[in-house]
C-alpha cells in the first residue's frame, strides 16, 4: 500500500475501504497474470518506478514470460511515449526481467583494469561503465579502494543513478542509504552492497 493510500485509510477509513473494495471486486474476472500485466501497462504510462518494480516481478511469479512483460511495456507506447517506455525497460533491466539477447562472440575479453587508482576521487563515489555491468568505485585512500555491484540489494535499482552523499549513496527507489567504506546499510539488519573483489597492481585498480 502506498504512503498516500495509507494516509487516506487513516484519515478517511470509510472512503478507503470502499475504494479498495471496488478495486478488489472490479477485477475478479481477470486472472493474476493478466491483472499484473495490465498494471505494468498503467505504471509505464504513469512513469511510476516503484509500481513497475512491484508488478513486474508479480507478473513473472504469476506465470508471465519475460517476453510478455516487455510486450506489456511496449503496449503503453501510444499513451506513454518513448521516454517512459525506455525508462520502464531500464527498470526491467535492473530487475533482470528482460528477455535474453543473443550475444555476438567478442574478439577480446573485457579488461579487468578499471583504471588508475589515482584517477578516482578520494572518498567519493565513482561509477565505471562496463559492458558486463557498471561498478561503483570508492577510493578509500592512497593505496586502496572498494568496488561494489551497482545494484541496490533491495530494489535492484542502479545506484549509479542514486543520490551521491560523498561517503554514502542513497537508492532513489526506497531511500536505503549505504556506507561506501564498508558497503553496509545505514539501517542495521538490512542487506549490504555486494562487494566485487579487486586489488591494486602497479597503480591500477584491477578486478580479481
Amino acid at each position: 500500500m502506498s504512503k498516500a493510500l495509507s494516509y487516506l485509510a487513516a484519515v478517511r477509513p470509510e472512503a478507503a475501504t470502499h475504494l479498495l473494495s471496488f478495486y478488489k471486486h472490479s477485477v475478479q474476472a481477470l486472472d493474476d497474470k493478466t491483472r499484473h500485466l495490465i498494471q505494468i501497462v498503467t505504471k509505464t504510462v504513469q512513469g511510476t518506478e516503484a509500481g513497475m518494480r512491484q508488478y513486474a516481478p508479480k507478473a513473472l511469479k504469476a506465470g508471465a514470460s519475460k517476453e510478455e512483460i516487455l510486450d506489456a511495456v511496449l503496449m503503453a507506447f501510444p499513451a506513454a511515449g518513448l521516454p517512459k517506455v525506455l525508462a520502464a525497460i531500464t527498470i526491467l533491466n535492473d530487475l533482470e526481467l528482460l528477455p535474453e539477447v543473443e550475444k555476438k562472440a567478442e574478439s577480446e575479453a573485457e579488461s579487468p583494469v578499471l583504471g588508475r587508482l589515482a584517477d578516482f576521487p578520494l572518498k567519493r563515489m565513482a561509477c565505471v561503465k562496463r559492458s558486463s555491468g557498471d561498478l561503483i568505485v570508492y577510493r578509500t585512500g592512497a593505496a586502496g579502494a572498494k568496488v561494489y555491484d551497482r545494484r541496490c540489494p533491495h530494489s535492484k535499482a542502479n545506484l549509479c543513478d542514486g543520490t551521491d552523499h560523498g561517503d554514502r549513496v542513497e537508492c532513489r527507489v526506497h531511500n536505503w542509504v549505504f556506507h561506501l567504506d564498508s558497503g553496509a546499510c545505514v539501517e542495521p539488519g538490512k542487506k549490504a552492497l555486494r562487494e566485487v573483489p579487486a586489488t591494486v597492481e602497479n597503480g591500477e585498480l584491477v578486478l580479481k
